[in-house]
């Protein structure tokens, strides 16, 4: 229950602060800006920007959301989003299991859909990138989520994008790089192999 109260909590939050970019060109995504936060890395691609702790805190996004990232440009006033948020374990989970936790938990969302699933693999464990369409509140509209979850022994992260229903393909591959980015090494050390 708990996971399901944080989930409609933190999707609530992405509602407010997302909304499609003006980008409309196909593009290839490559990577402008590697953010490492010392437990949490993601490649960034151009016109991306990391929002601080005290950004966060000030929209009042909850303190399991420990990282964020935003389209720098808006649109109606509104931002695309990616969230990343830290969840204890009570005991170690498998990524595979705890993806699957995750997307057990929001499909009870009210008017939830499937739309893909694809999968990825986090630092050579199998997760799922979950992408589903939900309301997350009654008087909310449906809105499209980018799902990534992740384990690092008790520690759970989900990643989760939040854009309208319908979106265009350049914002589609940017959250989507993005997601099959992540990682829980050290980017530096990463390269020095």
């Amino acid at each position: 229950m708990m996971r399901i109260r944080s989930a409609t909590l933190l999707l609530g939050f992405l509602a407010l602060t997302a909304c499609g970019s003006s980008s409309t060109a196909s593009k290839t995504v490559v990577c402008d800006q590697q953010y490492w936060n010392g437990s949490v890395s993601v490649c960034l691609p151009k016109g991306w920007k990391v929002l601080s702790r005290e950004q966060l805190t000030v929209l009042g996004v909850p303190e399991e959301t420990v990282a964020a990232f935003q389209f720098e440009t808006p649109q109606a006033g509104q931002l695309d989003t990616v969230t990343v948020t830290r969840e204890p374990l009570s005991q170690e989970m498998t990524t595979s299991d705890y993806s699957q936790s995750n997307i057990l938990a929001v499909s009870a969302l009210p008017d939830y859909k499937l739309l893909d699933k694809i999968v990825v693999t986090i630092d050579s464990q199998e997760s799922a990138i979950h992408v589903f369409s939900a309301r997350p509140s009654s008087e909310q509209p449906i809105r499209r989520y980018y799902q990534l979850s992740a384990t690092v022994a008790r520690t759970g992260y989900t990643f989760t994008g939040s854009f309208p229903l319908s979106i265009q393909d350049s914002e589609a591959a940017e959250v989507l790089f993005i997601l099959k980015n992540a990682s829980f090494t050290d980017p530096a050390t990463k390269e020095a192999e």
